[in-house]
C-alpha cells in the first residue's frame, strides 16, 4: 500500500490535485536536504517555438536545469506554428509525460494548452513565453494544474536600453523589430518608447519585421527618411545585420545602437563597437521554470504571497564592451550553462525542504543577474 501511494503521489500525469499539495508522499527528503532515494526521476515535455539561435537557446537552457535537478525531458519544435504548438503539447501528453514546460509563444494558444493538460491531469508550468496577464489570472483561477509561470521581463529589457541611450546622450531614437502582436517585441518596444519618452526622448519611426529577411529594406526605408536620428534599437539579433548594412549603405555616421537579447553571434558587435550596449540574460527564466515544476510534483508547490501559483519576472542586465567577453564565456560558449546546478537544486525542495516563495524572489534579486553570475564564475 505504502508503494502505490508513493507511486500516485510522484505522477503529475495520473494522481490528480492530490499529488500537488504539501506533504506529498513522494517529497521526502533527507536531513541533510539531499534527494531521498524514492523520489521519482519525472519525465518531462518541452516545446520550442523553432529552430532560431536564441530560440533554440531557449530550449537548450530548459532541457540543462531539467536534467540538473534530476528529470528527464522529450523536446520538440513547434516550427514557428501556433497549431504545431498545441500539437506538440498533446503528443507529449499522449506519450504519458508527467509534466510540461510549456514555451507558450503562439500567445493565444495558451488556455488550449491548459486546458489540454488539465483534462490529462499533467501539471504545467510556463516558461519565457508566458502569454498574458489576463490568460495566467484566468489559469490562476480556472485551472488547478498550473503551477505558475517564469518570464522575462521585456519590458524592463527595452527600458534599461532607453535609459542607457539617454544616459548616451541620445534624443531621438528609430526602433526596428520582428512581429506587430508578438509579444516579446511589443513588450520590448513599449519598454524602450515609455523609458525613452519619459526621459525626454523622441522615437521618430519604428519598423517592424516578418523574418530577418526583411531587416535590410525596411531599414533602409526608416533611416532614409530619419538620417538625424541618433539612436537605434535593434529588439533582437537578427536584425542587427541588416541595420548595420543600411547604416554603411546610407552614409549615415555617429548613430548609437543598442540591441535587445545578445547571444554569441550578435555579441561581436558590441566587442567590436558597432553596438553601444546590448541586454542579457533572457535565458534564466527557461532555467528558473522547471524547479517550479519539480515542486509541484514532488508535493510541494510554491505558492506567491496571496496562495497562488506565482508568476516571476527575472530582469535583463546591460552587456557593454566592458563585460562582454566575460559575458560569452559564460553565457554564449558552447557547453556553457550561466546558472549553476547548486542554485538550480537550492531552489528544489528535495534538496533544500527550505524552500519557499521567498527563496525565489531572493534568488532572482541577488543571483541571477548577469554581473552576479559573471562573478560566480570567476570569468
Amino acid at each position: 500500500m505504502l508503494a502505490c501511494i508513493t507511486s500516485l503521489a510522484a505522477c503529475g500525469g495520473t494522481s490528480g490535485p492530490a499529488a500537488l499539495t504539501s506533504g506529498g508522499a513522494s517529497a521526502s527528503a533527507s536531513s541533510d536536504g539531499g534527494a531521498s532515494a524514492g523520489t521519482k526521476a519525472y519525465h518531462i515535455g518541452v516545446n520550442v517555438w523553432g529552430t532560431a539561435p536564441v530560440l533554440a537557446a531557449y530550449g537548450d537552457e530548459e532541457e540543462y536545469a531539467i536534467k540538473a535537478i534530476g528529470m528527464t525531458d522529450d523536446r520538440a519544435s513547434d516550427d514557428n506554428n501556433a497549431d504545431k504548438e498545441l500539437q506538440n503539447i498533446q503528443n507529449f501528453i499522449s506519450a504519458g509525460v508527467d509534466g510540461l514546460c510549456i514555451q507558450g509563444a503562439g500567445a493565444t494558444t495558451v488556455p488550449q494548452m491548459g486546458t489540454e493538460a488539465k483534462n490529462a491531469k499533467v501539471p504545467f508550468v510556463l516558461s519565457i513565453f508566458t502569454g498574458t496577464e489576463d490568460v495566467r489570472a484566468e489559469l490562476v483561477k480556472s485551472n488547478e494544474y498550473y503551477m505558475g509561470a517564469v518570464a522575462s521581463d521585456l519590458q524592463a529589457d527595452g527600458r534599461i536600453l532607453a535609459e542607457k541611450a539617454l544616459a548616451d546622450g541620445c534624443k531621438t531614437a528609430c526602433i526596428i523589430g520582428g512581429n506587430i502582436g508578438d509579444l516579446n517585441m511589443d513588450n520590448r518596444s513599449k519598454g524602450f518608447t515609455d523609458g525613452f519618452k519619459a526621459g525626454g526622448g523622441t522615437i521618430l519611426a519604428e519598423e517592424r519585421c516578418t523574418d530577418n529577411s526583411g531587416a535590410l529594406a525596411k531599414a533602409s526605408s526608416m533611416l532614409s527618411a530619419n538620417k538625424e536620428v541618433n539612436c537605434i534599437y535593434i529588439m533582437v539579433g537578427d536584425y542587427v545585420e541588416g541595420t548595420l548594412t543600411a547604416l554603411d549603405t546610407l552614409g549615415i555616421e555617429g548613430v548609437k545602437c543598442y540591441l535587445s537579447a545578445v547571444n554569441g553571434g550578435s555579441a561581436k558587435y558590441i566587442a567590436d563597437g558597432q553596438i553601444v550596449a546590448g541586454s542579457g540574460g533572457t535565458t534564466l527564466s527557461c532555467t528558473v521554470a522547471p524547479t517550479l515544476l519539480m515542486n509541484a510534483l514532488d508535493g510541494h508547490p510554491i505558492k506567491d504571497t496571496n496562495g497562488q501559483a506565482p508568476f516571476f519576472q527575472i530582469p535583463t542586465s546591460l552587456v557593454t564592451k566592458d563585460n562582454v567577453d566575460a559575458y560569452v564565456k559564460v553565457f554564449c560558449a558552447e557547453g556553457a550553462h550561466p546558472v549553476s546546478a547548486d542554485v538550480l537544486k537550492s531552489l528544489c525542495y528535495r534538496y533544500n525542504p527550505q524552500v519557499t516563495y521567498q527563496t525565489y524572489v531572493d534568488t532572482i534579486k541577488n543571483d541571477l543577474t548577469v554581473d552576479a553570475i559573471i562573478k560566480a564564475s570567476g570569468k
